[in-house]
């Protein structure tokens, strides 16, 4: 097999969502190859896929070092730098993305161009590029969708709405695709009247099972500070899809703010879970130390973060939040 080909089916390795076979794959590819600069690109994407940001960054630094002007590598930085979720990285991964479409006018390329516009702020800067590519560069699902996202950033709810209809034509039993529909028309029609409408929809015989209702009907609850209600209708999601993840999650984010001290432990249960799967995802990471510190459970907090350090040791800002908080209670200690 020649390297290109082998490159390539290691690539395809990685997206098929086998990574520890990837890896070793990788690793021995590297042992019989160490030339060949461009397996450290593949354990940074690998590293990406795993949501290891700060490990990804160092080698594929490390790899451009070598090879730096290398497209896949420069494609790659800039799917780390928008993964690291700041306003700066997102406007640097433009500046790379801009670049590449520039010397390749292609959808992949066009996409996350689009992308690191909206993460920038800059919706109306992505419109204008939308419009200046032919459709058929443009004509593809993911593209659609991002084409809806970038009218949603500049309040044009009514021509979203549209886009995102024609998708659910397309793919009729796309949940998210129903979600993000209801959602805009909340946001077209104001809320007292969307409401009314739910209210009217929730009434119905089907509505008991309609998972998308039903997580419109939590969210509205929440807003409105209606704690058990949202915790009914998060529950009943759950009953019909246990595993469903954005009922788990939210039902952990309105537990904390029961006044149910066994209510509170489960939400804290909750999202020690999603925490210990991604403990760099800040909604659930504030949640969780807020909720953890209001009820004076600073202590379990501590073996939370022992347990996630195990398990992502390449986490370091970990060690800091470990640090932090056994000061708390060597202070509280001494008071």
């Amino acid at each position: 097999m020649v390297k290109q080909e082998k490159f390539e089916a290691l690539k395809k390795l990685i997206q098929s969502g086998n990574l520890i076979e990837a890896e070793q794959a990788i690793l021995e590819a590297m042992l019989k190859e160490p030339e060949e600069h461009r397996y450290k690109f593949l354990l940074a994407e690998l590293a990406l896929k795993r949501n290891t940001i700060e490990k990804a960054e160092r080698l594929c630094k490390e790899a451009l070092s070598k090879l730096p002007t290398e497209r896949y590598g420069l494609f790659l930085k800039g799917k780390i730098l928008l993964a690291k979720g700041t306003k700066k990285a997102a406007k640097e991964a433009m500046e790379i993305f801009e670049y590449l479409f520039n010397q390749s006018k292609t959808k992949s390329t066009l996409y996350w161009l689009l992308q690191a516009y909206l993460k920038a702020k800059e919706p109306k800067k992505a419109w204008e590029i939308l419009q200046s590519v032919p459709f058929s560069l443009q004509d593809t699902p993911a593209l659609r969708r991002l084409q809806a996202k970038i009218l949603i950033a500049l309040k044009r709810y009514k021509e979203a709405l549209k886009v995102y209809e024609l998708l659910l034509k397309e793919s009729p039993q796309d949940m998210k695709l129903k979600r993000k529909i209801l959602l805009l028309k909340k946001q077209i029609k104001g809320k007292e009247k969307w409401q009314k409408e739910m209210e009217i929809i929730a009434r119905l015989p089907s509505a008991e099972k309609d998972i998308i209702l039903l997580l419109a009907q939590a969210e509205t609850a929440k807003e409105q500070g209606k704690i058990k209600e949202a915790i009914s209708f998060y529950e009943k999601v759950l009953k019909i899809d246990p595993e469903n993840r954005e009922a788990n999650l939210n039902l952990g984010f309105v537990l904390i703010k029961s006044e149910d001290p066994n209510l509170i432990d489960a939400g804290i249960e909750k999202l020690k879970q999603f925490f210990l799967e991604e403990p760099y995802f800040h909604p659930v990471r504030s949640a969780l130390f807020s909720a953890c510190e209001r009820y004076g459970k600073i202590d379990y907090l501590l073996r939370i973060l022992e347990d996630a350090l195990s398990l992502h040791p390449e986490k370091v800002k970990i060690f800091g939040w470990i640090k932090r908080y056994q000061k708390k209670i060597k202070n509280a200690a001494h008071c």
